[in-house]
């Protein structure tokens, strides 16, 4: 019998955990973070680990037995996490994660004050680290608000290697006020010696955010399409594959928590303004997401126990539309740079290819796509679909073709 849509069997599952807090929110940052001192006496660290333990516990009943291959703290800042509460949140996850899963966790380079912490952290089994580096330039580092310095950027890279983290990301940002192409490249040129996986992405002025209300002067768009030229071509020499739009990694250095969301996989978010994508064992997708702020969090009724099949109304999951599915699964897969199957595209969209095949005609036309043969979830040959260099860079303009309705 042909597959109709995608079921449980088909995916793999992450685990996302949210840690709310930072010292100071930085002017870019649209993330649902907030400064720690505002919420002094309302949410300890003790009672905040508290709640997410007891929310994970009752939402393990909705995984059918189901494991993760991943687990990712993120934030906020995860490092102002103190490790007695990191210690028992990972002690409660622990029995249901595959062998073998990655565990990463977000750092800001400001908080770390020695090594001894992060060798505790790989202690606790984080085997993953992600640093906020944004950029080893002090002046650009004042200019977006980081709270760090190139100096400390610095010293936190060479601790997490003396430490034992072998899977080292580091995030970098282009495009900063006042930032030169020579200097974006000497961030990547400081970068790739010390990591085995880059997060590389332009800064972008969110709506939500400080300088969303208030854009600094940015390098102007001949100056971005340099850097990143110039930095693609540097990335790829230095080792690096580009296998996402925005990430480049070492061989074998995949970050797969965040490949899984690419792929359309599911994942359980905890904690303030955490969301969850869930596939039942009838092939519907459930979403649901925490309240935001980490009061409300703390002090909301604590989701109920019970089965997603039945569409538990209590814990506020809701089901995404049938005929939104196509471009939710487009908008995630299509940043990977590889191809698409036909046949996973009608698994997760619940329909056959030729529903889209003008669209996919259209974009193909446009020079945005290209067909081509590729091996599908089963590790089947069939045809499909991939970005063309321009479909690359115009991606926006892919997504909008697929979310027209004619």
């Amino acid at each position: 019998m042909t597959e109709v849509c995608l079921t449980p069997e088909h995916l793999q599952l992450g685990l996302y955990l949210h840690y709310p807090f930072c010292l100071r929110k930085c002017p870019y940052c649209d993330f649902n973070s907030h400064p720690k001192a505002e919420f002094k006496g309302r949410v300890s660290d003790a009672a905040y680990t508290q709640r997410l333990i007891s929310d994970f516990k009752s939402r393990i009943g909705l995984l059918s037995g189901r494991k993760f291959i991943s687990v990712f703290i993120g934030g906020g800042t995860p490092s102002l996490l103190p490790l007695h509460c990191l210690e028992q949140i990972l002690k409660e996850v622990e029995p249901y994660l595959q062998a073998g899963a990655e565990i990463s966790m977000e750092c800001n380079p400001g908080t770390l004050l020695n090594v001894s912490y992060l060798k505790e952290l790989r202690a606790l089994g984080v085997n993953r680290l992600s640093l906020g580096i944004q950029s080893f330039n002090d002046r650009c580092l004042k200019a977006i608000g980081r709270i760090h310095n190139a100096a400390q950027a610095r010293q936190a890279c060479i601790w997490a290697r003396e430490a034992g983290f072998d899977n080292l990301n580091l995030d970098i940002m282009h495009g900063l006020p006042g930032q030169s192409r020579a200097d974006a490249l000497q961030d990547l040129k400081e970068a790739a010696p010390l990591a085995s996986h880059l997060s590389w992405y332009e800064l972008t002025l969110e709506e939500d955010s400080y300088f969303g209300a208030h854009p600094p002067v940015l390098p102007d768009e001949d100056t971005l399409a340099d850097i990143e030229d110039e930095g693609f071509e540097f990335l790829a020499a230095a080792g690096f594959e580009r296998y996402e739009i925005s990430a480049f990694a070492k061989e074998g250095q995949y970050c797969r928590h965040n490949e899984n969301y690419w792929l359309f996989g599911d994942y359980l978010g905890v904690g303030a303004g955490a969301h969850s994508k869930i596939t039942t064992s009838g092939g519907r997708v459930l979403r649901h997401a925490d309240a935001e702020l980490p009061d409300a969090y703390l002090n909301c009724a604590a989701s109920a126990a019970g089965s997603a099949d039945a569409g538990d109304a209590a814990a506020s999951w809701v089901q995404v539309a049938a005929e939104d599915l196509p471009f939710e699964y487009l908008l995630n897969r299509l940043r990977l740079l590889r191809p698409l199957p036909y046949r996973d595209f009608e698994l997760a969209a619940g329909l056959p290819r030729e529903v889209l095949q003008p669209k996919f005609a259209q974009a193909a036309a446009d020079g945005l796509i290209e067909k081509c043969v590729c091996t599908d979830l089963w590790g089947q040959q069939g045809d499909g679909i991939k970005l063309t260099n321009l479909g690359v860079r115009m991606l926006n303009e892919v997504l909008e073709l697929f979310l027209q309705q004619n």
